[in-house]
C-alpha cells in the first residue's frame, strides 16, 4: 500500500498563514550568483524588514481565528556558545492527526519556492517523533516533488551518514536536517560542539553546531512545549535561526500565534475522528476501595489525596478525601463496614505511600479493593466487541478499510513471559465475542494470528519496560522502527494482524490512521495519559488504495478506559487547561468526547426502504455527474476590471513608520496612567527598499491563485489581460498603488479574480451524468443499522445544536430516528412528519451522499416524496439553513448551493426539484425566489 496525499484546504490555510508573513519583509541578498538560489550558501545575507513583518503579522492574525497581534515577540537568549541571540518565533496550532508534519514540510518548500530559502532544521524532542518525520518525508516524496517541481530537496538525520556535511555545503537544493534537541542541549557531551579531526586538517575549525549556525537556518520546532526549559531555549538559540516556526497541538508559549486549528474545530470539520469513551468502573472485590493519587506537603505536613467509596442515598459513590495521620476511613466513608479499622498510621515519601494501622500499604498511583484482571477482561471484551461491530459496519458500506485496535500495556511481563496473562485472556474473549456477534464457528480466525506486539528491546532482543526517559531511547527506537516500518503492512487486509499491543511508554510520535479502538491496560494511574490515548487514534483512516476516507459516519475513535466517563472527561479537560488550551481565553477547548454508553442505534425502516416511493425517489437522485465549466476570458477580464472586490486597492499606501503621540498622565504614585485610547497615530517616514527588482506582479497573482483555499489555474495571458484592464480602467487610479505595496496589491486582485471566476463558473457550468455503474448504491448510502453518539444535555447547554431524536413509529421518515445538525433541521423534520397528507416519505441524506462542485464536495440535507393533492407526485431535494439569503452564508457555502442547483437540473430521469429553504419557509413549492444574492427558484 502507498499512502496518497491531496491538497486539503485546512492544510493550505496553515501554510499560507506563515508564508504570507514574509511578503515584502524577507529581503534576499543582492549578490546571489546567477542561476543559484538566494539561500544556497545559507541565510546570513537575508534581511528581515521588522516594520513590514509586524504589519504582515497584524494582517495575517486579523484573518485567522487568533488574537490580532500588532507587536512582534522575539525569543531573546544567550546561546550555549555565549552569544546573545534574538529572533522572531511564529506558532501554528494544529490538532493531532490533522497533518502537522505535512504542513511544516510544505510550508518550508513554499518558502523555498517563493523566497529562495534553502536551509531548514527540524528540531524534535524524541526518537518517536524523529522517526515519524523521516517516515513522512518518505511517504510524501512523490507528492511534494509533483507539487513543487522546481524545488529540489533532500533530507537527512543529524548524526547519520553525511547529513551534517550535506547541510553545510552550498547548494541550490533545499536541505532539511532532522535533529533531536538532546543532541544540542549538553555542550560538554554532545559531539556537535567538538571540532572533528578531518576538517581541522583542511583548515576548517568550525564545530558541527557552528556549521549549522553559520547557515542561519529556518528552524521548524515540532512540539515546542517540550523545549521550554531554559537549557533547551538556549539550545534553539545556538542554531542562530533566521526565524523559528513552532508547530504543536498545545502551545505552552504561543509566540506570535498565527494560525489555530483546535480539537473542536478539527472534529466539527471532519478532519479527525470523533471520540467516544466507554468507561469500565472497577467493582468491589469484598475489600475496601482505596486509590491514592498523590502526596503533597501543606505547611510542612504531608497530606494525601485519595479516592474511597462513601455511603449515599443511592448506594456507595466514589469520592475524594484528604488523608493525614489519624484519618479514619470508616468515618470518612459514612460508616461503610469494609473500612472498619482503616486508620492512617503514617504518610511516607520515596516511595510515596500511605500506611494504615492494620498493615495495609497503598502507593501513589495504586488502588486496592478491585480485581484488575476483571477490569482488563471487560476492557478487552468491549474493545473486541466494538472492533467487530466497526469492521462489520465498514464492510456493509462497501468501504475497503481495515480496522485496527490498540492496547497499551504498562508492563511487558503482562504480555510476554511465564507470568503473562494477556495473550490467553485475549484469545478466549475473542472466541466468545466472535460467536456472540452471530458469526459462524467455522469462519473464526485463530485469535493468536490477529494480535501483534511492539515492545522496547535490547540489541539481543530482550524486551524491556521503559518510561520514556532519555536513557530508554535506544530500546524504544527499535520498537518505533518496527511500528513505523510495518505501518503500511499492517493496513493490508491480507495481513490478519489487527490488534496491536504496545508499551505504555510509547505514547507519541507514531500514529496509525486505522486505529478505531484504544484500550489502556494499566496497573497504576497517571494524570497525563488521556490526551495521548486520544492522539494515537485521531487520524482519519485510509482504504486499501491509501486514500483518506472522510466519511463521518464511520470515523469514530472509541476509548475503553478503566474509569467512569465523567472522570475521564473532567481529567481530559484538566489536561488541556494545564497544557495551555481551553483556559478561558480565545483558545479552543479540548475535543468533545462522547459517552459510548449513550450510543444510540439508528435503523432503516425496511417497509419504506423497499417501497415504490423510495425506489422512484432514489432512481432520480442516485446519479453521479461530472461538471464542465466554460469561462469566456474576454468577459472575465471585463468583469474583474470593474469588480467591487477591487475597491480596497484604492486604500493601499506605501509602507511607512507609525508615529504615536500622547500626553503623559500620572497618578499620585508617579505611575503613568495614559490610556491607550488617547494615543494618536500618524504616518511617519515612508519606507524605501532600494536595490531590489520590482516584483513580477503577474507571478505574485498566479501564486495567490494557486495556493489559496480554492486553487485556481488561469493562463498567464488571461492574468496579464486582467492586470492591464485594471491598470487602464477609466475612472479608477489603481496603477500607482502597484508600486506602493506589490504584495498586497496582488493579493487583493487574486481574491477578486477567484470570486468573479467562480461566479462565471456558476453561470457557465454544465453537469453530465457519469456511467451508471459509478452511481450511488442505496445500501451503502442508507445503512441498515448505524450507531450515533449525540451530545447529551448539560448545564449551560440543555439543548445541544446537534442530536438524535426518535421518529414517530408510524411516521414517514426512512429511519426510526432523526439525526439533526441544527435546531432548524429538527424543526424541519417535525414539519415533514406533521404533513402526512402530502409528504409520503422523507430521509435525511447521509453525508456519504455527495455532489461534486468546483468549490468542494457538497452533501444536501433532505430527499422527499411529495404528493400534490393526488394530482402530481414530486421528488424533492432540500437544503435547510437559518436564512434564505445566500449573502448571509459563507461564500463557499453559498456557492455550493448554487452549483448543486445545476447538478440536480441535469438528472437523467428528469430534473429534480432542488431548493434552499428554512424551517419557517417550508418546502417552497411553486417557484419561490431567493433573497438578496440568490437565484430564481
Amino acid at each position: 500500500m502507498k499512502f496518497r496525499f491531496d491538497d486539503q484546504p485546512h492544510q493550505s490555510a496553515a501554510v499560507a498563514a506563515v508564508v504570507d508573513l514574509f511578503e515584502g519583509a524577507l529581503v534576499p541578498p543582492r549578490d546571489a550568483l546567477a542561476g543559484q538560489a538566494a539561500g544556497a550558501d545559507g541565510h546570513a545575507a537575508f534581511g528581515l524588514e521588522r516594520e513590514i513583518l509586524v504589519d504582515n503579522l497584524a494582517a495575517v492574525t486579523a484573518r485567522e481565528s487568533v488574537t490580532v497581534q500588532r507587536e512582534l515577540d522575539l525569543l531573546t537568549e544567550t546561546d550555549l556558545l555565549g552569544v546573545a541571540q534574538a529572533f522572531p518565533n511564529f506558532s501554528v496550532e494544529m490538532e493531532t492527526g490533522t497533518g502537522k508534519t505535512y504542513v511544516y514540510i510544505s510550508t518550508a518548500l513554499r518558502l523555498a519556492e517563493q523566497y529562495g530559502l534553502r536551509k531548514f532544521v527540524i528540531l524534535v524532542h524524541s526518537i518517536a517523533i524523529r522517526a515519524g518525520v523521516v517516515k513522512t518525508f518518505e511517504q510524501t516524496e512523490e507528492h511534494f516533488r509533483a507539487k513543487y517541481p522546481n524545488v529540489p530537496y533532500s533530507w537527512g538525520v543529524l548524526g547519520e551518514n553525511s547529513a551534517l556535511s550535506d547541510f553545510a555545503e552550498p547548494s541550490s537544493t533545499v536541505q532539511f536536517l532532522v535533529a533531536s534537541v538532546q543532541s544540542l542541549d549538553k555542550p560538554n557531551k554532545n559531539t556537535l560542539y567538538a571540532s572533528a579531526e578531518q576538517p581541522q586538517l583542511w583548515g576548517d575549525d568550525l564545530t558541527g553546531v557552528q556549521q549549522i549556525a553559520k547557515a542561519r537556518p529556518v528552524v521548524l520546532i515540532d512540539e515546542p512545549q517540550n523545549m521550554a526549559t531554559p537549557l533547551r531555549r538556549q539550545a534553539i538559540a545556538t542554531l542562530n535561526p533566521l526565524v523559528a516556526l513552532r508547530y504543536s497541538a498545545t502551545h505552552k508559549e504561543p509566540f506570535n500565534l498565527v494560525h489555530r486549528l483546535g480539537p473542536k474545530q478539527a472534529a466539527e470539520a471532519g478532519l479527525v475522528k470523533r471520540v467516544s469513551v466507554k468507561g469500565i468502573v472497577a467493582g468491589e472485590d469484598g475489600k475496601p476501595y482505596v486509590r491514592l493519587d498523590k502526596l503533597r506537603s501543606v505547611r510542612k505536613r504531608l497530606m494525601g489525596e485519595a479516592i474511597i467509596d462513601r455511603a449515599s442515598a443511592n448506594g456507595a459513590r466514589r469520592t475524594s478525601v484528604v488523608l493525614q495521620n489519624g484519618t479514619d476511613l470508616f468515618e470518612e466513608s459514612g460508616g461503610l463496614a469494609q473500612y472498619r479499622g482503616l486508620v492512617v498510621e503514617s504518610l511516607e515519601r520515596r516511595p510515596d505511600r500511605v500506611v494504615f494501622e492494620n498493615g495495609l500499604t497503598v502507593r501513589a498511583g495504586q488502588e486496592t479493593g478491585v480485581d484488575h484482571l476483571a477490569v482488563w477482561r471487560d476492557q478487552i471484551r468491549h474493545t473486541i466487541r466494538q472492533h467487530l461491530r466497526r469492521q462489520g459496519q465498514i464492510d456493509s458500506m462497501g468501504r475497503d478499510v481495515k480496522v485496527l485496535s490498540l492496547f497499551f500495556v504498562e508492563h511487558v511481563a503482562d504480555y510476554v513471559g511465564d507470568e503473562a496473562v494477556l495473550p490467553a485472556m485475549f484469545d478466549e474473549l475473542y472466541r466468545e465475542e466472535w460467536l456472540r456477534a452471530g458469526n459462524a464457528v467455522d469462519d473464526m480466525p485463530d485469535p493468536a494470528e490477529l494480535r501483534v506486539a511492539y515492545f522496547p528491546s535490547t540489541k539481543t532482543g530482550i524486551l524491556k519496560d521503559t518510561a520514556g526517559r532519555a536513557s530508554d531511547a535506544e530500546y524504544e527506537a527499535r520498537a518505533y522502527q518496527e511500528i513505523i516500518a510495518n505501518k503500511e503492512l499492517i493496513l493490508d487486509r491480507a495481513n490478519p494482524r489487527a490488534f496491536i499491543f504496545s508499551h505504555s511508554a510509547l505514547k507519541e510520535g507514531w500514529d496509525n490512521p486505522n486505529v478505531f479502538q484504544v484500550g489502556f491496560l494499566r496497573h497504576t494511574r497517571s494524570e497525563l495519559e488521556r490526551r495521548q490515548q486520544i492522539g494515537r487514534g485521531l487520524r482519519l483512516p485510509v482504504d486499501q488504495s491509501g486514500r483518506r476516507v472522510m466519511d463521518p459516519s464511520m470515523n469514530r475513535l472509541t476509548l475503553i478506559v478503566d474509569e467512569s466517563f465523567t472522570e475521564f472527561r473532567d481529567g481530559l479537560n484538566a489536561e488541556y487547561v494545564a497544557s495551555g488550551g481551553g483556559a478561558g481565553g480565545d483558545g479552543d477547548s479540548g475535543p468533545e468526547v462522547e459517552d459510548a454508553d449513550t450510543e444510540m442505534t439508528v435503523r432503516r425502516r425496511p417497509t419504506l426502504f423497499n417501497s415504490p416511493e423510495f425506489a422512484e425517489l432514489w432512481k432520480r437522485i442516485r446519479y453521479k455527474a461530472r461538471y464542465r465549466v466554460t469561462v469566456d476570458p474576454a468577459e472575465l477580464v471585463a468583469v474583474v476590471a470593474k469588480s467591487e472586490h477591487l475597491e480596497e486597492l484604492a486604500f493601499i499606501e506605501r509602507r511607512a513608520n507609525v508615529v504615536q503621540s500622547a500626553d503623559l498622565v500620572y497618578d499620585d504614585a508617579g505611575q503613568v496612567i495614559t490610556a491607550d485610547t488617547t494615543v494618536a497615530e500618524s504616518r511617519g517616514e515612508r519606507i524605501v527598499v532600494a536595490g531590489q527588482r520590482l516584483p513580477d506582479v503577474v507571478q505574485l497573482i498566479e501564486d495567490q491563485l494557486q495556493y489559496g483555499k480554492f486553487p485556481l489555474q488561469l493562463t498567464r495571458p488571461t492574468i496579464v489581460a486582467i492586470v492591464r484592464a485594471i491598470l487602464t480602467h477609466p475612472g479608477r487610479d489603481y496603477a500607482r498603488h502597484v508600486l506602493d505595496d506589490p504584495d498586497r496589491w496582488a493579493r487583493i486582485v487574486a481574491s477578486a479574480i477567484r470570486v468573479e471566476t467562480i461566479e462565471q463558473m456558476v453561470q457557465g457550468v454544465t453537469y453530465e451524468p457519469m456511467d451508471e455503474e459509478t452511481w450511488w448504491d442505496a445500501e451503502v448510502v442508507f445503512l441498515e443499522v448505524e450507531s450515533k453518539n449525540p451530545p447529551q444535555p448539560m448545564p449551560g447547554n440543555p439543548d445541544p445544536q446537534r442530536g438524535v431524536v426518535p421518529a414517530p413509529d408510524d411516521g414517514v421518515n426512512l429511519f426510526d430516528h432523526v439525526d439533526y445538525d441544527s435546531h432548524v433541521e429538527r424543526s424541519f423534520a417535525a414539519k415533514l412528519e406533521n404533513d402526512r397528507e402530502h409528504v409520503k416519505l422523507f430521509a435525511k441524506l447521509p453525508r456519504r451522499f455527495k455532489v461534486r462542485t468546483p468549490v468542494g464536495e457538497y452533501s444536501p440535507d433532505w430527499a422527499i416524496v411529495y404528493d400534490e393533492d393526488g394530482a402530481q407526485r414530486l421528488y424533492l431535494v432540500r437544503e435547510t439553513k437559518g436564512t434564505r439569503n445566500l449573502a448571509d452564508l459563507e461564500w463557499d457555502e453559498a456557492m455550493r448551493i448554487r452549483f448543486a442547483k445545476r447538478h440536480f437540473a441535469a438528472g437523467p430521469e428528469g430534473a429534480v426539484d432542488y431548493e434552499h429553504t428554512t424551517d419557517k419557509h417550508g418546502l417552497l413549492l411553486g417557484g419561490a425566489t431567493e433573497g438578496t444574492g440568490g437565484e430564481a427558484a
